[in-house]
């Protein structure tokens, strides 16, 4: 009988910029690192970008990663309102997707998207447990029900238009904002028929944050992990978003750890991306050279005997 781990181990970076940069950034982190890295992470908001690159997707799927799209239901806030509240655009709304409003740009995608020549990642509406994107479920006029509907919706017109390469990534937040009744992980949940994978986004935000204290990668995934384990049967499970700050710990250490644990107690994590960018926190693993130095330590142990180097 196949065990969760028999297919082996997938690691992939976020880097910020176009394909054409991040595919020459993953190439650069590849050799210093030594290591095989497998998925370039992007991002696409629905307000910013008419259809995909098929050619430069291509490029990255022939330079033998995995692309990775987050396609997101909104427009990068660019107003002092919209930056204060990006959740706030009713335009985006899940009732506004139900209605037919993107029927078009959601056909567009999927047929543009089947024509490529290999299955890739595709991760919808993520962090829908949240309450900062206007597709969460307790903003917006919209609820988990609706999000369930939503998802369902958009995976038809993929499949009526015959889109079949993508894998299909269901991806809350580690935990519920708010923690509420009626705004659980499990409450989003569309089913197994209707997706390929599962994943979880969080981050260590150390002290950088007067609501932010210092946790090990335990203490920020289990009790996701574990509601995944219960409610998704044997769907393989991503960490699509992970990072560390610097301030209140040894970042450093907090690395190695972290893929101590996934190797050998979270056996069902199939993938771990991490989100190298200075955003929120400086997230990044160069961020010292103590933490880059472990980075890539850490990445040998997750990697052993099941991915070589370069």
């Amino acid at each position: 009988m196949e065990g969760p781990r028999d297919r082996g181990l997938l690691f992939g970076f976020y880097l910020p910029g176009d394909i054409p940069t991040s595919l020459e950034k993953a190439l650069y982190y590849q050799i210093r690192l030594g290591v095989k890295i497998n998925i370039i992470s992007y991002y696409f908001p629905w307000g910013e970008e008419l259809g995909p690159d098929i050619l430069a997707i291509e490029k990255v799927i022939d330079e033998g990663f995995i692309p990775m799209i987050t396609w997101e239901p909104w427009r990068l806030p660019k107003s002092q309102s919209e930056i204060l509240h990006p959740e706030n655009q009713p335009d985006f709304a899940l009732n506004q997707i139900l209605r037919g409003s993107y029927d078009e740009y959601i056909q567009r995608w999927a047929n543009e998207l089947k024509k490529l020549s290999r299955p890739i990642f595709f991760r919808p509406m993520h962090e829908m447990n949240g309450d900062w994107y206007p597709w969460c479920g307790t903003v917006n006029g919209n609820d988990p029900k609706k999000f369930i509907e939503v998802w369902c919706y958009i995976r038809d017109i993929f499949k009526s238009v015959g889109c079949d390469k993508l894998l299909w990534i269901w991806s809350p937040y580690v935990h519920s904002v708010p923690d509420i009744e009626g705004n659980e992980i499990w409450a989003y949940y569309p089913g197994s028929q209707y997706l390929d994978w599962v994943a979880l986004d969080g981050y260590n935000w150390g002290v950088t944050r007067e609501w932010s204290r210092w946790q090990d990668f335990n203490e920020i995934f289990k009790k996701g992990y574990d509601i995944l384990n219960e409610i998704s049967g044997d769907k393989p499970i991503m960490i699509a978003e992970i990072g560390c700050a610097e301030e209140g710990g040894d970042k450093g250490e907090w690395i190695l750890d972290m893929f101590k644990m996934i190797k050998n107690r979270f056996l069902r994590i199939r993938a771990v991306v991490w989100f190298n960018i200075n955003k929120e926190c400086d997230w990044r693993v160069e961020s010292s050279e103590r933490s880059f130095r472990l980075f890539s330590e850490g990445l040998k142990i997750y990697f052993s005997k099941e991915n070589g180097g370069v």
